[in-house]
């Protein structure tokens, strides 16, 4: 349903969006904006482990908002503005972060994803994304399939776990 405004609702309308844009310019922010913006400036200098640095990924930078920048090995940056977005880290001594290098295939000397870890448990299985060498005895999961790995590939396999099942894994009940 398309509806008209006159001109006078349209200029009411604007008239509103103005003030409130005037509003957000002055108004004090609260003690956790506050908060927010220091965790969001100094994220980078607080010495955490991978697996802390997961658990707050989402105060890190995002790819996009430092390119154009030069940062010292160990900077943790997401790949997209995602909450759930990969964690990366920088692993040059130091590295001009270019636009045309996102994260990713190809730029491996320049960047490490930042994987959570698991123990292979049954009530926390790696996820498997191919590429994985299996160990026995451990738990893998591949799209919503649990599987137990009853031999170790020794070697990265590729193959689906589905196509490995009875020769390398079984799935798990």
């Amino acid at each position: 349903i398309k509806v008209e405004m006159t001109p006078e609702e349209i200029t009411a309308m604007q008239a509103e969006q103005a003030a409130y844009e005037a509003y957000e310019r002055t108004r004090p922010l609260s003690f956790s904006e506050v908060q927010e913006m220091l965790v969001r400036q100094q994220i980078n200098t607080i010495a955490v482990d991978d697996q802390t640095a997961l658990r707050m990924r989402i105060y890190y930078p995002t790819f996009s908002e430092l390119v154009g920048q030069t940062v010292k090995k160990g900077t943790k940056f997401r790949a997209t503005d995602s909450e759930d977005a990969d964690l990366y880290t920088v692993i040059q001594p130091e590295l001009t972060i270019q636009e045309h290098y996102p994260p990713g295939t190809g730029t491996e000397s320049l960047y490490t994803r930042i994987d959570e870890q698991h123990d292979g448990t049954k009530y926390d299985p790696i996820p498997y994304d191919g590429n994985m060498a299996l160990v026995n005895g451990l738990y893998y999961t591949q799209g919503g399939v649990l599987y137990l790995c009853n031999r170790d590939t020794v070697n990265p396999v590729y193959n689906a776990l589905s196509e490995l099942v009875g020769l390398y894994v079984e799935v798990a009940e």
